[in-house]
């Protein structure tokens, strides 16, 4: 645990707490560790959750199929990023596929632990709820942000919408994405080579600039 306090302690759940043990505090949430291999299922579909993970290393993505087997990606969450809070809160049934796509370790506080009534580290209780709600929010809006893509009627508006968001995000016409191209495509709700041929058709225009991940924006469109 000692190794990957920092990582914990910089997470956005423990943010803007003053004069507190991290341990000692760790220890009253009843946090605890656990490590996935590449590729093992962490969350099931439908799975009731009471509590949350922080990544301490590796890489967790949510996705989602539909019946007849179609993939797609709705997050990936690196060292330091939550995963399952809104579940926990709510107690409604998982509605998505949690999985390791590396190595992993994850940090497991049950819900019920954070709240101000529980134990000792009230303070730091009520502020750890606070960052809580703060956290769901930016997803929110993150959510929102993806439906406003996946709302365009072609495959093509829908990648111009992505870059020009990530774009304004990075501040400039320059930016890298965190997606490679198999992800972009699950995001977009695209098939991957569809994904390929636009982004293809894109820079022949001179629209873009690519390589891997790395983007250029030109112009508008």
């Amino acid at each position: 645990m000692e190794e990957n306090l920092k990582k914990i302690w910089d997470s956005p759940l423990f943010q803007n707490l003053q004069e507190t043990d991290p341990e000692k505090l760790l220890v009253s949430l009843k946090a605890q560790k656990r490590l996935y291999q590449t590729g093992e299922t962490i969350l099931h579909p439908g799975e009731l959750l009471d509590r949350l993970g922080i990544v301490l290393t590796g890489l967790v993505q949510v996705s989602k199929e539909d019946f007849q087997g179609n993939r797609a990606l709705l997050a990936q969450n690196g060292p330091g990023q939550m995963f399952g809070e809104a579940f926990a809160c709510t107690r409604a049934p998982l509605t998505v596929l949690v999985q390791a796509s590396q190595e992993t370790a994850v940090l497991w506080i049950p819900y019920d632990s954070l709240s101000p009534r529980e134990g000792d580290f009230q303070q730091a209780r009520v502020q750890i709820v606070q960052n809580l709600m703060g956290i769901l929010a930016g997803k929110n809006i993150f959510l929102t942000g993806r439906i406003e893509h996946l709302s365009k009627r072609t495959l093509r508006e829908k990648v111009l919408s992505y870059l020009s968001e990530q774009a304004a995000s990075f501040g400039g016409a320059a930016f890298t994405i965190p997606l490679n191209r198999q992800e972009m495509a699950d995001y977009l709700a695209a098939d991957r080579s569809a994904l390929s041929a636009v982004l293809g058709k894109l820079r022949r225009e001179g629209i873009i600039q690519f390589h891997k991940n790395q983007f250029t924006l030109f112009s508008k469109y």
